[in-house]
């Protein structure tokens, strides 16, 4: 009875588990299916970072230069209900006392979506929607670009802008 009542509860699981699972739609290299969402401190999702992310810090986030990309797969029917691009980022408070604000832009296939401007330091949410007329492809690079960022110094060699800890392209 005990072994049943616990094959009746891992069933479900297993099934919701295969169910989230997304089929593998090509474009990913060396087999890897491209996702819909990256979080930065996944380290599988490395090569998604395409351009301007510098290396994981703390599990949890990377330091982006004034521009940026990312490589994903839109979700399932994207091409025909568009989607929604979410990028979860913080402005440090380093970033806002030396640059005053920052505006964020992104373009998807060279469509540029509303930018938006930080003038307080702090954690946000980037969110854009993006139509199904730029989702046609596999994989689709999104394109960041800030007005500004940190010049690098003698303590960091790198030019810092932004911080990001995920991004993602959400079904409609």
């Amino acid at each position: 009875m005990r072994s049943l009542s616990l094959t009746l509860i891992l069933i479900p699981l297993l099934l919701a588990g295969t169910g989230c699972k997304r089929r593998n739609r090509g474009g990913g290299g060396q087999g890897q299916a491209f996702a819909s969402n990256i979080y930065a401190g996944d380290p599988n999702a490395t090569s998604r970072f395409a351009q301007g992310f510098y290396g994981v810090e703390e599990n949890s986030w990377r330091w982006t230069a004034k521009d940026f990309a990312v490589d994903l797969s839109p979700p399932l029917h994207a091409d025909q209900k568009g989607a929604q691009l979410v990028m979860r980022m913080a402005v440090p408070d380093g970033v806002i006392q030396k640059l005053g604000t920052v505006q964020l832009t992104a373009s998807v296939g060279g469509h540029k979506l509303d930018p938006q401007i930080f003038a307080k330091s702090g954690t946000y949410t980037f969110t854009r929607d993006v139509p199904p007329a730029d989702l046609q492809s596999d994989v689709v690079r999104i394109e960041f670009s800030l007005d500004h960022a940190l010049d690098p110094t003698e303590r960091d060699h790198r030019q810092l802008g932004v911080i990001v800890s995920e991004v993602s392209l959400i079904a409609k």
